[in-house]
């Protein structure tokens, strides 16, 4: 059950978060967790910074999506604001473009955090600690994440020194709560049962870790399993084929993931938030920084769903796991895979419902 300080700071986070009314019309892109540095080894985003600025030009320039940044898009606490606006020019004059047309909205994280106090940011755009859209009944909140820890701010101070004055001398790597499972399940609880509490859907980042329908990729694929047995008794013969063999890569792939992980890590992983009913109401975008490519969220035509972005040298092996199948960006090496899609009116019902 979450404390009395963290239902404190989320419900003032959430009435003092900008708010606006969407609908169908709508088409949102939730990115988090880029960690632009000064370029360089110690700069994360390099690895996926080609891909990123092709998808953003490519296709969600060119849909017309408005772009939501939630939270950590700047490695602040080992770079300076200069070097990193100077090393990453042409991601700045994307992100222009879109405000330009009123179609940028950024939050802070706590990689970032010094941005709140910051009124000149390049894309001419106001940052905040969190957004609201209204969608129906229900309100769609969305921040980074890491105001469910405690002292977030002391924090910052405390590892921007450690990083910049220990690690980057000494090439060590970032550490985040992402490579902590347990700090990383707490923040994910601590954000459902609010979320839950207050009957809203709560989008947010700084875990790296992706999630849709509360639901983790362990419980996903269990999900799905069943998903998929319940529907192959009545399927016709060909399509009896089709879903056996998808059955089977699953299973495999959620035996080779319990083989592998470690079992306390595993042991969070597979934990639901709730013992009674899940519902719902808490989505991770997860992180453009990923070894295999980068995710995000889109809200769009009434759906919301979580998308995989890769190029052609990272394996496909998994897309035929999903009902959805990659699809290639043009004639480029990059590569679109809806992982998990959903209508937003039948989740809204359910967090209504069982809240």
């Amino acid at each position: 059950m979450n404390s009395e300080w963290i239902i404190k700071r989320l419900t003032k986070l959430a009435a003092t978060a900008p708010r606006k009314k969407i609908s169908n019309r709508n088409k949102l892109v939730i990115f988090s967790d880029l960690h632009m540095g000064g370029g360089g080894k110690k700069d994360d985003f390099v690895s996926n910074s080609d891909l990123l600025i092709y998808i953003l030009e490519h296709y969600y320039e060119k849909k017309d999506f408005t772009l939501v940044l939630n939270g950590d898009v700047e490695e602040l606490q080992r770079f300076s604001f200069n070097k990193i606006t100077g090393r990453w020019k042409k991601v700045f004059e994307i992100f222009s473009r879109f405000s330009k047309r009123k179609a940028l909205l950024k939050t802070y994280g706590n990689h970032d955090y010094e941005l709140c106090c910051k009124k000149n940011y390049p894309a001419a755009i106001p940052v905040t600690e969190g957004l609201t859209f209204q969608y129906g009944e229900i309100n769609i909140l969305i921040f980074h994440g890491h105001q469910a820890l405690r002292y977030p701010e002391f924090f910052y101070l405390f590892s921007t020194l450690v990083l910049r004055l220990v690690a980057n001398p000494l090439g060590i790597k970032n550490y985040s709560v992402a490579y902590n499972s347990r700090k990383r399940y707490r923040v994910e609880r601590r954000v459902y049962h609010f979320a839950k509490q207050k009957k809203i859907i709560a989008i947010i980042g700084h875990t790296h870790r992706p999630l849709f329908e509360s639901l983790s990729k362990l419980d996903s694929l269990k999900f799905k399993i069943e998903q998929l047995c319940r529907l192959y008794p009545k399927a016709p013969s060909k399509r009896k084929l089709v879903l056996k063999k998808k059955i089977i890569s699953l299973k495999k792939t959620l035996l080779d993931l319990l083989k592998n992980g470690k079992k306390d890590h595993i042991k969070k992983q597979s934990s639901l938030y709730d013992s009674e009913l899940l519902v719902p109401c808490i989505f991770n975008s997860g992180c453009v920084i990923g070894k295999r490519g980068l995710t995000a969220i889109e809200i769009s035509e009434g759906k919301i769903r979580l998308v995989y972005w890769f190029d052609r040298n990272i394996t496909q092996k998994d897309a035929g796991l999903n009902k959805y199948f990659p699809r290639q960006l043009g004639r480029s090496d990059y590569f679109r895979l809806v992982l998990d899609q959903e209508d937003l009116n039948y989740i809204l019902t359910r967090v209504r419902l069982l809240s």
